[in-house]
């Protein structure tokens, strides 16, 4: 045992002294960047290729630049990405910020190949204190006309492209979606349908969204066959007025139909305000929002519920409160959600929700997300009681005083800190979207 224990510090001493010849022959003096991303675009396989000149790193703390991205959907549809560089070590204090936008229809690779330019472009001032700054060429694009639109967001934000916007910021979209499944003593199949209206400005936020949803089971069990349809179909709309940049006032309407939820017809009108403690501008990195609502509900139901009711308008007020940060440490989400009828107030309902991604040592990270909810306003249930069936197939709601969801997941990662190369052989295509926290 004492010759085994001997071998094997022996191999560890040799393989923790390669590790380390291997780490210090990687640092060759060439910029040493961490990508932490979580949105579309983010292809590190693409990225490694098209920029070569550093060495990329998988640990915050071993990098000479944080490269933190995020973004936001744009009102034409795109995606509006603010890219932070991070000067850490010899380069701590010295950051930066690029933003640009994709166009609404944009495909992935346009996307990634947007973000690698703004990356390179970003990079340049720290490139050029290392000797890597031999490997640097610059080369420029041809010069605008007056006539062409500025540059931007949705691929001109100008003046030129507002002028000549023939459909005055509005973006539609229509979708639909069909799955099945199918054995010789069941089948299941699922339509969906969606369509949208969008205008988005400084000023003014307007939209609107149908979705329609169909899920039919069918069961053959000794000869007799059973069929089970859930039908849901919504519309949603909301006007919202920007007031300076932390304020904004707005109305929130929907109308729909749910077989689960006993709703033959139903609809809400509910206007608010909204308070952030940062300016609206600084929401891709954080935010701290108070919202309230306040309206009418009505609901004609299919079926009489607990309450004795077939139809009826209720008042109800809500309040949340959202926390979002994305930071060079991590990110973190939480909301507390709570709202309440006016004419019963032990008729309420609170959920609070959050989720957690964040790297606690070198190498060590956790994610963390959930959420739970005390239910006390559920008027809908219906009187009749529920078969087995559609109890174990989820076919109505049924009574609860909670609902709860959790997630907890750990990482360790140890070796070598370097993460430039790119092999994707018996690995399959297509790239890699990454989220490295640190």
């Amino acid at each position: 045992m004492r010759s085994i224990l001997w071998a094997a510090a022996v191999v560890w001493c040799v393989l923790a002294a390669g590790a380390a010849a291997g780490q210090e022959s990687g640092a060759s003096g060439d910029l040493r960047v961490f990508l932490d991303c979580n949105t579309r675009g983010c292809d590190f396989d693409f990225l490694r290729r098209q920029i070569p000149v550093v060495s990329w790193v998988r640990d915050r703390e071993a990098s000479d630049v944080h490269v933190l991205i995020t973004s936001r959907t744009t009102g034409g549809g795109g995606r509006a990405f603010e890219i932070a560089f991070l000067g850490r070590g010899r380069f701590e204090g010295d950051d930066a910020d690029l933003s640009w936008a994709s166009p609404g229809d944009a495909v992935d690779d346009e996307i990634r190949q947007g973000l690698s330019e703004q990356i390179k472009i970003g990079l340049v001032r720290y490139v050029v204190g290392t000797p890597a700054a031999e490997r640097l060429s610059v080369s420029f694009g041809p010069a605008l006309s007056p006539e062409d639109p500025t540059p931007g967001a949705e691929g001109g934000s100008g003046a030129a492209a507002a002028e000549h916007d023939p459909w005055d910021f509005w973006v539609f979209r229509v979708g639909a979606n069909f799955f099945g499944f199918g054995e010789s003593s069941i089948s299941d199949s699922n339509m969906f349908g969606s369509l949208s209206a969008n205008r988005t400005t400084e000023t003014w936020k307007i939209g609107a969204s149908g979705n329609f949803s169909r899920n039919k089971q069918t069961y053959r069990i000794n000869g007799d066959t059973t069929e089970y349809t859930r039908e849901d179909w919504s519309l949603d709309g909301f006007l919202v007025r920007s007031i300076g940049s932390r304020w904004a006032v707005g109305i929130r309407a929907s109308t729909g139909s749910s077989t689960f939820y006993n709703r033959e017809k139903s609809w809400s009108a509910k206007p608010g305000v909204e308070y952030n403690f940062f300016p609206y501008e600084e929401s891709s990195r954080r935010s701290l929002t108070l919202q309230y609502l306040v309206g009418p509900n009505h609901w004609d139901y299919e079926e009489e519920t607990i309450y004795g009711e077939i139809a009826e308008t209720r008042w109800q007020q809500s309040l949340t409160a959202s926390l979002s940060l994305v930071q060079p440490w991590g990110r973190w989400s939480t909301s507390f959600r709570g709202q309440q009828y006016l004419h019963d107030t032990d008729l309420y309902s609170a959920t609070i929700s959050g989720g957690l991604n964040v790297r606690l040592f070198q190498g060590f990270s956790i994610r963390v997300s959930g959420n739970y909810s005390w239910i006390k306003d559920q008027l809908y249930l219906p009187l009749s009681d529920f078969t087995a069936e559609e109890i174990l197939l989820r076919q109505f709601q049924q009574e609860t005083s909670f609902r709860y969801f959790t997630s907890f997941g750990v990482e360790y990662r140890f070796g070598s800190i370097f993460n430039n190369v790119v092999n994707p052989r018996f690995g399959g295509g297509g790239g890699e979207r990454i989220m490295m926290i640190g």
